[in-house]
């Protein structure tokens, strides 16, 4: 295990900036996400700790050890992809022993490492196996044990579970968290995936454009998002916008409604945007009415339809917001139907004309 350090990391390709200063700690034994839109930069920053790209500038400190300039082998990182990259003539022992052989460890100690992945992983009763006889999700655990006979300081995933199926995603995202805790090793995980970010993280490094736009907890980034940007990307379904004019008091008000907001908002008068969860909208009359709340008018767009959940795309009636509402799943609702949706503001955010979040909420 070792803590990574990454200072004022920059790459570009060509006149096109893609890492533009990009400072990053993670902890010893620390289970770090990187998420961010495509093109931010996210996989490339994985690439330069890996040592398949060079930084233009900037430093990569592992266990303390400067090695920006040093050849992947030497940098004690393991990096598992999104393709699995097996070899489809050899058993599954052979491939996870492959790096060990090519370092010329000792037969015995190849035995034993790979021996010890395999439990770890419930790939005993597979080693004979070759990766055509194996699932979706037992090859990605054969890549992850390759990595792991290893015994790196870091591992680095890369988008490990994105060519899975939505079931086989839901136990991969278990067994990722209990390998953790086996292992402890210090990680770097790279996901556009909200959930597996949410549910695997100690912390998260929110990309955007090349630079850390936030660093936090899921749950911090998911409560106290440090911009409009952040506040957008973090959460499912997303969160609702909506822009006006902030008062004093503390008031907000737009063409689709005005909101009592809460003290915190007072003496930021200005142009300012509302960003409220869907899971903070109801359908009128499902929730006790507050100091905090009003309600909008609209047309159910579309229902979509979850199980023990509904999200409604409602389009408010006499302006252009558009509002997705997460009610009851057995909300009797249908396309085009009209609705009343209570806004529950004691849970707003608000952000300004800049995007930064504001108040002390």
């Amino acid at each position: 295990m070792a803590e990574l350090k990454i200072t004022q990391a920059r790459l570009g390709f060509g006149d096109t900036p893609v890492l533009r200063g990009v400072d990053l700690t993670v902890e010893t034994g620390e289970f770090m996400v990187v998420v961010g839109p495509s093109g931010c930069g996210k996989s490339t920053l994985l690439r330069c700790i890996a040592g398949l790209e060079t930084l233009d500038s900037g430093t990569i400190d592992i266990a303390g050890r400067d090695v920006s300039h040093l050849p992947p082998a030497e940098r004690g990182i393991a990096m598992v992809f999104q393709s699995y990259a097996l070899y489809p003539h050899m058993t599954v022992a052979q491939n996870m022993a492959f790096a060990l052989k090519l370092a010329k460890a000792p037969q015995t100690d190849i035995d034993a490492a790979v021996a010890q992945a395999a439990d770890i992983l419930g790939l005993t009763d597979m080693l004979q196996r070759k990766p055509a006889a194996l699932s979706g999700g037992q090859r990605q655990r054969v890549a992850i044990g390759r990595a792991i006979v290893r015994n790196p300081s870091i591992f680095l995933f890369d988008e490990p579970l994105s060519n899975l199926d939505a079931a086989l995603r839901v136990k991969m995202r278990y067994e990722f968290a209990d390998l953790h805790k086996k292992l402890k090793t210090t990680t770097v995980y790279v996901t556009h995936d909200q959930v597996e970010a949410m549910t695997l993280a100690d912390r998260i490094a929110v990309l955007r454009a090349g630079l850390v736009e936030q660093i936090g907890t899921p749950q911090e980034l998911y409560d106290r998002p440090g911009n409009r940007f952040v506040a957008g990307f973090i959460g499912s379904p997303q969160m609702n916008f909506l822009s006006g004019i902030l008062d004093e008091e503390g008031r907000f008000s737009s063409p689709a409604l005005v909101a009592p907001l809460a003290t915190g908002y007072r003496g930021h008068a200005g142009p300012a945007e509302m960003g409220i969860r869907p899971e903070h909208l109801h359908l009128a009359g499902d929730s006790a009415p507050s100091q905090f709340s009003a309600t909008v008018s609209g047309t159910v767009q579309f229902v979509e339809r979850l199980g023990g959940t509904s999200v409604l795309h409602v389009a408010s009636a006499g302006s252009d917001f558009a509002i997705l509402a997460q009610v009851a799943g057995n909300a009797d609702l249908q396309n085009g139907q009209g609705v009343t949706l209570g806004f529950d503001f004691a849970n707003a955010q608000m952000f300004d004309h800049n995007e930064v979040r504001l108040g002390d909420q």
